[in-house]
């Protein structure tokens, strides 16, 4: 169980900050339940009650210094996605997308990457899906990294970039 003060990574909001944790009866449902009251990372006003014992809303502690550098440091190590139809291929995006695991959006991001640069080099233009799932990859990691380093989101781009860069 979280306490107040604590941040962690919701699901569906990113990083967000425990203000508190409260019992409240929503209507029709009877019962109290405790739930958190989350603050999304980057927007002050923002607000959130997720109930604590929620097994349809996945939460999860925010990454440390130490488990990004080491995810960042098997960037090389990490196999792209191997799917030559497009439809396949998000698909496997979009498992990877809902896994809620850091390392299946830096596959997703190095495996649209590195495609996304293959297609420019032949001339051919970027494909809007590879594209979309791309940016909510970078989103969902990027701004987890960057509130743990203090980075503005572009910064850890170019970093997890250079990093891909080295792959080639």
């Amino acid at each position: 169980m979280y306490q107040i003060g604590d941040h962690l990574v919701h699901e569906g909001i990113g990083v967000c900050e425990v203000l508190d944790i409260c019992e409240m009866a929503l209507s029709g449902k009877g019962s109290e339940k405790k739930y958190y009251v989350l603050m999304p990372y980057g927007d002050e006003k923002g607000r959130t009650f997720t109930p604590i014992d929620s097994e349809k809303i996945r939460m999860r502690p925010v990454m440390t210094k130490e488990e990004i550098t080491d995810l960042v440091g098997m960037i090389p190590e990490v196999d792209c996605i191997r799917e030559n139809n497009d439809k396949l291929r998000a698909v496997k995006y979009k498992e990877a997308l809902g896994s809620f695991e850091a390392e299946k959006l830096l596959k997703v991001i190095k495996t649209c990457y590195l495609g996304k640069r293959h297609r420019l080099r032949l001339g051919k233009r970027v494909l809007s899906g590879d594209e979309k799932y791309f940016q909510i990859a970078e989103k969902k990691l990027y701004d987890e990294i960057a509130f743990v380093f203090s980075m503005k989101p572009e910064e850890i781009k170019k970093w997890i970039t250079k990093e891909i860069e080295k792959c080639s």
